[in-house]
């Protein structure tokens, strides 16, 4: 995070231009991870699917029920069955996919287009493209049923 902001002040306060990402998008994900840091329950569930040309139960949607920092469950939404462990971790928290967008920026990845909940940050729906001429390299994510709280 705190190498974010460095980046970030650099590009504002100096006038670099040339970082090899968009600063306004970068700003972009630094006010919405506020803002969720802001909203976020200790404990929520949400769903969540990858959009790839994967196999199926790479796909999803699958819903990730948190408690703190940690995944209680991963459930596919159709059935109810619990995510193997291998294939647990392609179903980030909402911290996970902050996590993804900003190792995206800073892999210099050619394009991030991303949607974040007005309110709560959460990026709601995001497409990379980490390198233009490559196959099948891309990512894309996006939830199925918003956060909600689910404990105090």
């Amino acid at each position: 995070m705190r190498i974010v902001s460095l980046l970030v002040g650099c590009a504002l306060l100096a006038g670099c231009s040339d970082l090899g990402f968009d600063v306004r998008s970068l700003t972009d994900l630094e006010r919405a991870r506020s803002r969720w840091e802001r909203t976020r329950p200790n404990a929520y569930v949400y769903a969540i699917e990858r959009l790839c040309f994967c196999p199926v139960e790479y796909i999803g949607p699958v819903r990730v029920r948190v408690q703190g920092d940690t995944v209680l469950e991963r459930v596919y939404v159709d059935s109810g069955s619990p995510v193997p462990s291998g294939v647990a971790d392609f179903f980030p928290t909402v911290d996970g996919l902050f996590a993804i967008l900003a190792d995206a920026y800073s892999d210099d990845a050619d394009d991030v287009r991303v949607t974040y909940d007005p309110v709560t940050g959460v990026p709601v729906d995001f497409f990379i493209d980490y390198m233009e001429m490559a196959a099948d390299e891309e990512l894309g994510m996006r939830v199925t049923e918003d956060v909600v709280a689910t404990g105090p």
